[in-house]
């Protein structure tokens, strides 16, 4: 008899939670280091297989400051989201006819990733497209809070998109954490595995820490970089490796974090990915790679450097406070197409104007050119490596 109320009680549990029952049991341990890959190429899937892994919207405004919406609720335009059978997930930037300029999307993995005794070595590997276009700014990065919100340790925790839409125009960004945002940037850090602007077809590969937390040496050249770097323009525009040119920004891409070492890796399409050892076999083997394949290699130490309030942001030396250690904490991978904003509208061209000229062009000259551009990921993985 225990038994049959304590199942009744359950089900109304499930009824009254509209039946997602799944979010309700998952806690932050379901979500850490939940290794996984999604090979578009050769599987098909289910969006619900997608949506186990990934957020696909982000309802709040945009950090860069581009001339586009994120929030799904918002959206204006239909199949923003798309999944084709056998080819890839994709993801556009559409014209709206308002102030707003483009609908846009933003995937935020849904596990997020720490270093420690067991997980010594993690890759990240994204093969596809993005887009190449004056005015575009697309990117994929990791990026890490330790908030209770980004690791799903409150109470009443987030799981799902419509979950999420609880979020829609409540608050600004900085002050707003959430499964998919956090207020505490940059002091779990940041690692831009890709990113290019302007249609530049330039890659660049740059961290993103507290000035107490990193210092850097990229590539072996000797020149010690603290991973704050704060400039006039920008309090926080990180250390960088080498930029390498591409073709067109697509191919396959790795990424491969370590205690105080990652290593960067490009393949240009129509390359073998997929035999033995590749990026995209069952057993990368990353030391196979390095002379033919990887395009940056950095070394972290501690900084022992201070916030200095002169060059830095009040609220950036409020959220770098106590953090004075090089470690990266409970990153989530993201892909994202942003307009214009505070990298590439600012560097559109070299006028006073540049960001004026920016929003001008993506809703004139640049339209045609802008309009329906897309992220494709054919394969997508997080693998442990030993």
């Amino acid at each position: 008899m225990k038994n049959i109320k304590t199942n009744i009680i359950t089900l109304l549990i499930i009824l009254y939670s509209g039946g997602n029952c799944f979010s309700q049991q998952l806690n932050k341990e379901d979500m850490e280091n939940k290794f996984f890959t999604l090979d578009f190429e050769s599987q098909s899937y289910k969006m619900s297989d997608v949506e186990e892994y990934f957020f696909t919207t982000f309802p709040h405004d945009d950090p860069t400051q581009g001339d586009i919406v994120y929030d799904r609720v918002k959206w204006v335009n239909e199949d923003m989201v798309k999944l084709i059978d056998l080819e890839g997930f994709y993801g556009f930037i559409k014209y709206r006819s308002d102030s707003a300029s483009f609908d846009s999307f933003r995937f935020t993995s849904k596990p997020f990733y720490n270093l420690n005794d067991e997980v010594q070595k993690v890759l990240f590997v994204f093969k596809g497209r993005l887009p190449s276009a004056k005015g575009v700014w697309p990117a994929w990065w990791l990026n890490g809070s330790r908030e209770k919100e980004w690791t799903y340790s409150e109470k009443d925790f987030v799981l799902t998109d419509s979950d999420l839409d609880r979020y829609s125009g409540v608050g600004q960004f900085y002050n707003t954490p959430s499964a998919v945002n956090c207020t505490d940037w940059p002091a779990a850090g940041e690692v831009d595995i890709i990113e290019t602007i302007n249609g530049d077809n330039i890659i660049h590969n740059t961290i993103h820490t507290c000035p107490q937390m990193c210092n850097s040496e990229w590539n072996n050249d000797g020149i010690i970089i603290n991973c704050a770097n704060a400039t006039q323009t920008d309090p926080n525009s990180g250390c960088s490796g080498k930029s390498y040119e591409v073709d067109s920004p697509e191919g396959t891409f790795a990424c491969l974090w370590m205690n105080g070492e990652i290593r960067f890796f490009y393949w240009k399409p129509g390359l073998d990915v997929r035999s033995e050892g590749g990026p995209l076999s069952n057993s990368p083997q990353p030391a196979m790679w390095e002379e033919s394949n990887m395009v940056n290699f950095v070394r972290l130490f501690d900084s022992g450097e201070n916030c200095d309030d002169k060059i830095h942001k009040d609220w950036q030396c409020e959220s770098c406070s106590g953090f004075n250690k090089c470690s990266f904490v409970n990153m989530k991978m993201i892909f994202n197409i942003t307009l214009c904003g505070i990298w590439a509208g600012r560097n559109f061209d070299n006028t006073e104007n540049a960001v004026d000229n920016c929003q001008k062009y993506i809703i004139g000259e640049g339209l045609p050119a802008i309009d329906n551009q897309y992220i494709r990921i054919e394969y997508v993985s997080v693998k442990k490596l030993e």
